[in-house]
């Protein structure tokens, strides 16, 4: 892993973009200061990869249950300048520090994919005395699912260009993004041909470019990224919200980086992929149960 890492740092380097987990000035943290001060909760929502803050958008209500919501932004998206990479412990360090200016209030952290591993960094941060809770939607796990993941997304890639005779975008998303939403096998089913035509037509509004810039900013770190051996999470609960037909990030993956973190509560979602929040968006729903310590399956 630390040659594939090496390798692309080399690659961003020859394109002249050398990044740096050295942000500039903007503060990737946006929330509403006034609601933030009056609530008694915080829910601070940290995107994945390739993903704007606008994954969150289904969370409104939390703030109806007493929640003041905060958005963490990646490089490139949502008004962040391509300044530095997403490095997971400096991203933590920044989430927990804002966290402690208000030692008063719980905090419950929603990480998407890569925002799983900066909650799980950051909430051994956070000072004790209040309720510290992570919700880790499709997350993404130690080496960035090492050489399994890449292998199914170049299998995925290859069944996409093959089951399309085409190397247009236009015609591999489809493949690709079906199975991202419901698995690899979604797009051949004939009974999910109706629920894959409509989600891939919405799934065009969410569709980020892909940048190379932006998608090494966001990815430089993975592959070289391990639970720290210190980590302390006996104070925090942890549940991991997933779909069982994930293509990215495998059920026996999840569960096994479950089991290294130890007391990880698991709910399955059956015949869903890698965009929970777009597929489920009452995942939501869930997660806030979780968020106020009740069952999320009441």
């Amino acid at each position: 892993m630390r040659f594939v890492h090496l390798i692309l740092f080399l690659f961003v380097a020859s394109c002249g973009y050398v990044p740096t987990d050295k942000m500039g000035a903007d503060d990737p943290l946006i929330y509403d200061r006034s609601r933030i001060e009056s609530a008694d909760k915080i829910a601070l929502f940290i995107p994945g990869a390739l993903s704007s803050v606008n994954i969150f958008d289904a969370s409104v209500g939390w703030e109806d249950a007493g929640y003041a919501r905060a958005f963490y932004r990646y490089p490139g998206l949502d008004g962040m300048a391509v300044d530095h990479y997403i490095d997971p412990p400096t991203a933590a360090a920044h989430v927990a520090q804002f966290a402690n200016r208000y030692p008063d209030k719980d905090i419950v952290m929603v990480g998407y994919s890569t925002g799983g591993l900066i909650a799980l960094e950051a909430a051994p941060q956070i000072t004790k005395g209040r309720a510290v809770r992570i919700a880790a939607m499709s997350t993404a796990v130690e080496n960035g699912g090492a050489p399994s993941t890449i292998i199914r997304g170049a299998r995925d890639v290859l069944r996409a260009i093959n089951g399309t005779q085409s190397l247009r975008r236009a015609d591999v998303w489809k493949w690709y993004w079906s199975g991202l939403l419901y698995g690899p096998e979604a797009v051949t089913d004939p009974d999910q041909a109706a629920a894959v035509a409509d989600m891939v037509a919405k799934g065009e509004k969410i569709y980020v470019k892909l940048d190379p810039q932006i998608a090494l900013a966001h990815m430089l770190a993975l592959p070289g990224w391990e639970l720290p051996n210190n980590l302390d999470l006996s104070d925090v609960e942890v549940a991991f919200f997933v779909g069982l037909n994930d293509p990215v990030f495998s059920t026996e993956q999840t569960s096994a980086f479950a089991r290294r973190i130890g007391g990880v509560k698991i709910y399955g979602y059956p015949g869903q992929g890698h965009l929970l929040f777009f597929t489920r968006p009452d995942v939501f729903d869930h997660m806030l149960k979780f968020a106020d310590g009740r069952d999320p399956l009441e």
